[in-house]
């Protein structure tokens, strides 16, 4: 979607310029906006005690930051550094949650709830990733590793 087109969903919300290595989003922190990049590139990194971060993922023009811990109520789940310029809208979260909100009777909630049970489930993982990844507490075996994706697995109705 074009800037245009979020400036329709987002009347006035306001772009921001990153500078190159700049951090947009820090793990760890409050939930207070969402950013929609516009033009440039962000990698998206998971501290790892003891290690250097962890790459997760790099994010271009059209992708949201910060849309996890605005579904869940709970803290960043990984910090994000613009690779070069950024620039990106920033809408603040209470503004997420109204669209969010927007539909009406158990349909709406419904939409809801699905909403942020994959939210919750999607930050389970990411939370994991740094065992499966080998930072720390990595299985041995196969059986080890079939044992421990069982674990993380178990809440999940497939």
């Amino acid at each position: 979607m074009g800037r245009n087109g979020w400036q329709g969903i987002f009347p006035g919300a306001k772009p921001r310029v990153f500078a190159k290595g700049e951090i947009m989003v820090v793990e760890g922190g409050l939930p207070k906006e969402l950013l929609v990049i516009l033009s440039g590139r962000a990698r998206v990194e998971k501290r790892i005690q003891g290690r250097d971060s962890l790459l997760l993922a790099r994010l271009g023009a059209g992708e949201l930051i910060g849309e996890l811990a605005i579904l869940t109520g709970g803290r960043r789940s990984a910090t994000v550094v613009a690779e070069g310029k950024v620039k990106a809208l920033v809408i603040p979260a209470k503004r997420v949650r109204a669209l969010l909100g927007g539909g009406a009777g158990a349909r709406g909630k419904f939409q809801r709830q699905m909403l942020e049970s994959l939210a919750r489930r999607l930050v389970r993982l990411l939370d994991r990733l740094p065992v499966y990844q080998g930072a720390f507490g990595e299985p041995k075996t196969a059986a080890g590793l079939r044992s421990a994706l069982e674990k993380m697995y178990a809440g999940w109705a497939v």
